[in-house]
């Protein structure tokens, strides 16, 4: 009996990982957001000096690359995976580990990410951080006019957890281009 249980379970685990992989793709983004609307609220440890900052007149594009592992194929009406997010300054290179789920009606595409705990730097000066606090949620609402472009507006925060005294926020608009590979 005993043999027959562990036999069975790892036929489902098998059958489990051969389904998982065979809907898994590498997806490779690049989106070019640009800032409609930024803001940044900090304040010193003890809470008693506060500054804010309104940075809506910078609109400047802030290109990225996005490197995931996706569930789902490039078809389906949901999909999500986990990846790394890389914006790009010149000679440097900074990111965070990400989630993402999508759900596409249609040419809509709804998109919610989530992304941080652990920061890097990659170039001229190479470090990893690692915060457990520091979410960094994103969330957009774009149009497919291609499987591979995709253009909307979204909002992405700077959120440490218990620390509703230091944040950051932009609103955006975007470029996507969505490329997967099996």
């Amino acid at each position: 009996m005993k043999k027959r249980f562990v036999f069975a379970v790892v036929a489902a685990a098998l059958l489990f990982g051969a389904a998982f992989q065979a809907s898994a793709e590498i997806r490779l983004d690049f989106d070019i957001p640009v800032i409609i609307a930024a803001g940044v609220n900090i304040s010193d440890l003890t809470g008693s000096t506060s500054y804010s900052a309104d940075l809506s007149g910078l609109h400047i594009p802030l290109p990225y690359v996005e490197l995931a592992y996706q569930f789902g194929a490039a078809e389906a009406a949901f999909r999500g995976g986990i990846g790394i997010r890389t914006y790009t300054l010149l000679v440097e290179f900074a990111g965070w580990p990400m989630g993402y789920v999508e759900f596409q009606l249609g040419g809509l595409i709804l998109r919610g990410e989530l992304g941080g705990l652990a920061f890097f730097l990659a170039g001229v000066y190479n470090d990893l951080q690692f915060n457990l606090t520091t979410f960094i949620p994103d969330v957009q609402v774009s149009y497919a006019f291609a499987p591979w472009f995709r253009a909307g507006v979204g909002a992405l925060a700077v959120a440490p957890l218990g620390n509703t005294k230091n944040f950051g926020w932009l609103f955006y608009v975007n470029a996507r281009f969505a490329l997967t590979f099996k």
